[in-house]
């Protein structure tokens, strides 16, 4: 007789009670399909969020959340529990922000969520209106 592993509360899946345990946002509900995800502008946004969160850059840290996402659709859940170890209260700030934008990213045509787009465009128009500026101060001289 005895117990097997399963029966044996020391040999329990850790993870699973974790998953249980924790509280999650309402949109890790949602899957993201990655085909549908430009990645060529989500992995720059990861490394600078890393970086600001971390306060310097990790390498393998970035490595790793990148290596998380290669998968055809990542689970949330699991990949913030993943990144506590190296993120600690900053991972649940870091995942519902990343979770976010590919939730974005998937719905849109093209794979760069709209967010994106739109800080391009503010950084395009404030960059012509400097350039004006510099035109009429030279024009005034």
């Amino acid at each position: 007789k005895g117990t097997s592993a399963d029966q044996d509360r020391r040999f329990a899946d850790k993870e699973l009670k974790l998953l249980k345990s924790t509280k999650f946002p309402a949109n890790f509900e949602k899957k993201v399909d990655m085909r549908k995800v430009n990645m060529t502008v989500i992995k720059p946004w990861i490394a600078k969020k890393i970086v600001e969160l971390l306060g310097f850059e990790d390498d393998i840290l970035i490595g790793y959340a990148l290596e998380l996402l290669e998968e055809s659709s990542p689970d949330p859940k699991k990949m913030q529990l993943s990144l506590t170890a190296f993120l600690a209260k900053d991972a649940p700030v870091f995942m519902t922000a990343l979770w976010s934008l590919l939730l974005e990213a998937q719905a849109e045509i093209s794979g760069v969520p709209r967010t994106f787009v739109e800080e391009k465009k503010d950084e395009l128009r404030r960059a012509r209106q400097d350039d004006t500026r510099a035109f009429d101060e030279r024009d005034r001289r």
